[in-house]
């Protein structure tokens, strides 16, 4: 790459070894999903707390059914939430429902489908081994074992896992609060009807403030901020005192009206660097009222593709989390792609074949066209040094949407 452009990789562990960890706080268990925990999450029993039946069918002694074609006399039904009133002793059975605790002398469960009852016997149809369908004590988690690893960010299996040991709090990561502003004269909100000449509509914020969320962050909308010293060193000085992270778009570039640059860069610590990497060259990063300050760019794409291996990483990493980065994992070409081989390039991709991880355009690749970008699930990601991938080849891939892809039927 050209000696005055940064690697992704190394501004990235700059970043990471620069941002603070936050404080922790307990949450509740309803409000858990999302956040990051700050302290293991142990067993305190034995989960399930008893051996339990896996099966509907029969509870039996393994030495009765080692052969097909016994019969055993029923003494007994244990429904799901009962327990049975008395032992299963030779010749004996216990109906018993999935879930439901295993009488004493039972070590074995024959399900129903192998079975036929008539006026209190049944017959077991097939030979069955000890321990048949039986969820043992401890089974799934025994008492002291660590259950959810701190760093975990918690999912709702995570927090179903916790109410079944009862567990109704944890220690988390409390959330970055994050000021989201963009900047430039040319900025309109959303809602304008018709635009004047020159103007556009401000895509940026709304999109970085979804990012944020999504990044398990409390996000403080700042505002659209016009190319003004002044006015920006007032809202910056607003952020600095209501959050603990600071994400501009915009006025970081070269130009006469990057705002941004003029105000932050030099004396005020922020650093603005050039990227091998394509979108998203111009990036300014540091330590601004001793919150990290993010300056990205100013076209959409690139405010995506900075933000997914910069800011995303870093609000992760504020948090205690573990796992930092988007899964990457190779796929097939299914049409040429090119780039520039002097940047590690993020195409917009779709996924077409989910089996084989063949991946398509999603059309046009430039920095403002961010309809490519809502129409993709992944970067096609193309290293320093490789300009053309073609059709069948390998091509790894970095997810960024779990979204649904298949219709009802299509299993």
């Amino acid at each position: 790459m050209p000696s005055d452009l940064l690697s992704i990789a190394e501004v990235r562990s700059k970043i990471l070894a620069t941002v603070p960890r936050l404080a922790s706080e307990t949450v509740g268990l309803a409000d858990l999903a999302g956040r990051v925990l700050a302290e293991p999450v142990r067993a305190t029993e034995d989960v399930p707390g008893w051996d339990n039946s896996g099966m509907d069918g029969y509870a039996v002694r393994a030495d009765d059914v080692a052969t097909a074609g016994a019969v055993l006399d029923v003494i007994g039904d244990i429904p799901a939430g009962g327990v049975a009133t008395g032992s299963v002793g030779p010749g004996q059975a216990f109906k018993i429902m999935t879930g439901a605790p295993m009488p004493d002398g039972a070590d074995t469960v024959v399900r129903v489908e192998d079975t036929s009852e008539t006026e209190g016997r049944v017959t077991i149809r097939q030979a069955y081994e000890r321990g048949t369908y039986v969820r043992p004590r401890g089974g799934d988690v025994p008492a002291g074992d660590v259950v959810i690893p701190e760093g975990t960010r918690l999912g709702p299996q995570h927090v179903g896992m916790m109410a079944a040991l009862g567990v109704v709090e944890a220690i988390v990561s409390r959330r970055p609060r994050v000021a989201v502003l963009s900047t430039g004269d040319e900025l309109r909100p959303a809602e304008t009807p018709v635009l004047e000449p020159g103007t556009i509509r401000d895509s940026n914020r709304p999109m970085l403030m979804g990012l944020v969320e999504a990044a398990g962050g409390e996000v403080i909308d700042m505002g659209s901020v016009a190319d003004d010293d002044d006015l920006l060193r007032a809202v910056i000085g607003r952020a600095v005192a209501e959050a603990d992270v600071i994400i501009s778009s915009g006025g970081v570039s070269m130009g006469d009206y990057d705002v941004v640059k003029a105000v932050l860069g030099g004396e005020a610590g922020v650093e603005f660097l050039s990227l091998a990497m394509n979108p998203g060259k111009p990036l300014g990063f540091g330590m601004v009222g001793g919150r990290p300050f993010f300056g990205l760019p100013g076209n959409p794409v690139s405010v995506l593709v900075s933000f997914e291996q910069f800011a995303r990483p870093a609000l992760l990493a504020m948090q205690g989390a573990n796992a930092l980065l988007r899964p990457r994992v190779r796929g097939v070409a299914g049409e040429t792609f090119t780039s520039d081989p002097a940047k590690e390039a993020f195409l917009r991709a779709r996924i077409v074949d989910h089996a084989t991880l063949e991946v398509v355009s999603t059309g046009g690749q430039g920095s403002n066209v961010l309809s490519g970008a809502a129409a993709a699930d992944c970067f096609a990601v193309m290293p320093v040094g490789v300009d053309k991938v073609e059709p069948g080849d390998s091509l790894l891939l970095e997810l960024f949407t779990a979204q649904e892809n298949r219709g009802v039927g299509d299993e």
